[in-house]
């Protein structure tokens, strides 16, 4: 009898050791569990985000003088010339790419000293960009759930800064600074003088940006943002049709004179490759890309469709935007080569 009593009461222990240390776990989880939108306020806010990108590349479809390198062959020689629907996308291609290289791949948080938040932006995406490769799910979200406790440990680190007066100054001058060097991206390629109320658009653009990438980094889960590239093999779990019509690609740029071309812009050769998940650089054939791609088809309702592995991108007008291993919030509205 004394020794069952034993034995009940070592079970009893043991048991009661088992629940405490399930529920230090869960607070722990609990206390990891951060969430600075919820699904909803992101897809809204992209939404908002993609209408100002639209409504300033409608504004400024006729004031294109030149075509950005990376996009001549996916544009026709008289696209500049009718400045009507296709260089409406190619505005949109190009300031959205301006956004995702300049702001949300380049900065860990827009509160923070400009230098070490490239820095610490870095070493977020090298973490992941240097890690083995993953073999299974689980081996994925290990890696995922690494990288996010690096950044929740680091901003908790970063709490006074992020809480001072300068941060709000740190902000202010990011925003501002961002405005300036979209602006003078975009003259590169504009008519002379410039277009009336583009400085405003320009900051409404931005300042949407900068709200998101301020959220971003106080998740506990973790935000992707991919912007399709001409060349790309067409993903339906991330892209979509584009919801406005432009002309088929008969005459790409690529063929035009050489005075078709720009000079003298910063990332021109850098326009002409992607970054890959491994951070490799890969070259791209968008015309080859062109030749392979099928003929794009359409619904019984007469939209457009596209199909999976058989089409290639033209340009994408907005981003894709995932919780990584979990769901997609945006799909990124792309034109195929077709």
């Amino acid at each position: 009898m004394v020794k069952y009593k034993k034995v009940k009461g070592l079970y009893f222990d043991k048991t009661a050791q088992v629940e405490q240390l399930q529920n230090t776990l869960a607070i722990q989880r609990l206390s990891q569990s951060r969430t600075s939108l919820d699904d909803s306020q992101y897809m809204n806010k992209f939404e908002w985000l993609d209408r100002a990108i639209v409504n300033l590349a409608f504004n400024i479809r006729k004031e294109w003088k030149t075509i950005p390198s990376w996009l001549l062959a996916s544009c026709n020689q008289e696209a500049v010339k009718t400045g009507k629907q296709e260089m409406t996308g190619v505005g949109r291609a190009y300031i959205t790419r301006f956004l995702v290289d300049e702001i949300f791949n380049k900065t860990f948080h827009p509160a923070l000293d400009p230098q070490l938040s490239y820095n610490l932006k870095a070493i977020e995406r090298n973490i992941r960009r240097n890690a083995a490769p993953t073999n299974n799910v689980e081996e994925s979200e290990g890696l995922t759930a690494k990288i996010v406790n690096w950044r929740l440990a680091t901003l908790e680190g970063l709490r006074d800064q992020l809480s001072s007066p300068q941060a709000d100054e740190n902000k202010n001058n990011f925003v501002q600074m961002a405005e300036t060097r979209l602006c003078a991206s975009l003259m590169q390629h504009l008519q002379d003088k410039v277009p009336e109320g583009l400085g405003d658009e320009v900051r409404g653009v931005i300042e949407l940006a900068v709200t998101l990438a301020t959220n971003m980094p106080l998740e506990s889960r973790d935000i992707v943002i991919t912007h399709p590239m001409p060349g790309d093999m067409v993903s339906l779990a991330i892209m979509k049709p584009a919801e406005t019509a432009i002309p088929p690609l008969e005459n790409p740029c690529e063929d035009a004179p050489e005075e078709g071309s720009v000079a003298g812009e910063k990332d021109e050769k850098d326009g002409e490759k992607s970054v890959t998940d491994g951070g490799k650089l890969k070259k791209r054939d968008p015309k080859a890309a062109a030749k392979k791609s099928v003929v794009e088809g359409s619904s019984s309702d007469g939209k457009k469709k596209i199909t999976q592995g058989e089409e290639r991108v033209r340009f994408a007008g907005f981003v894709a935007v995932e919780v990584r291993g979990k769901h997609i919030l945006v799909k990124a509205p792309v034109w195929t080569m077709s």
